[in-house]
């Protein structure tokens, strides 16, 4: 009788091996994140972190979203590689958490010390203030249009529309510019690929939402 010795009587053979591989798997498969303003696709470390992306894709104060070398927040170690926004005012070290550290004012200082010197101030943001409405919703429905196909005519029309006449909301862009398919999805879809911008943050998004060219 052929007995395989590579196999325990229990278990699966080589369990430590197995392990090992789905811990590989599990970093090899780690979702990104790539928006139009960034310059690198960024490992997600939750949903959490994702949203806030997503919302400062669609910010017009961010300009870039990078991926890089910064001090660590919680201190330990005593570096890693972060989202970094470059906004209007200056690059920020975005830390994403469900619930804001509490830090002592000297800690605070240290922290804000180091990340002077790599050129950076802190954007600390919670599981509260990226849920904020009307902002959190506005922003999940224009990225549930990222994959809508704009036909090119209709992205023509919208973008003249929007270069003569200036910033206007979705009704009269509508008007100005009659599309062939679902406006409201289009100008979602071409947000999302950073051709222009939807103010979110005034009221739900609809026919008096803002739109702008870029």
């Amino acid at each position: 009788m052929f007995i395989d010795h590579r196999r325990p009587e229990h278990g699966h053979p080589f369990p430590q091996r197995q392990v090992v591989r789905k811990q590989v798997l599990r970093k090899a498969t780690q979702p990104l994140f790539f928006g139009p303003k960034c310059t690198v696709a960024v490992p997600l470390e939750s949903l959490l972190q994702r949203d806030a992306l997503r919302e400062a894709s669609l910010d017009p104060t961010v300009r870039a979203i990078h991926y890089r070398a910064a001090p660590n927040p919680y201190g330990k170690p005593p570096a890693l590689t972060g989202v970094v926004l470059h906004k209007i005012d200056g690059e920020f070290l975005l830390n994403v958490c469900q619930v804001r550290p509490q830090r002592s004012q000297a800690s605070s200082a240290v922290l804000a010390e180091q990340l002077a010197a790599s050129g950076l101030r802190l954007l600390e943001r919670d599981a509260a203030d990226v849920r904020r409405e009307p902002i959190y919703s506005n922003v999940h429905e224009v990225w549930s249009y990222e994959h809508f196909q704009v036909p090119i005519h209709d992205r023509l029309r919208i973008g003249a529309a929007l270069c003569d006449d200036g910033p206007q909301q979705i009704h009269e862009l509508r008007q100005r510019a009659p599309v062939s398919c679902n406006l409201v999805a289009a100008v979602c879809a071409l947000s999302c690929e950073g051709l222009l911008e939807l103010d979110v943050r005034e009221g739900p998004l609809g026919p008096q939402t803002m739109v702008r060219s870029i």
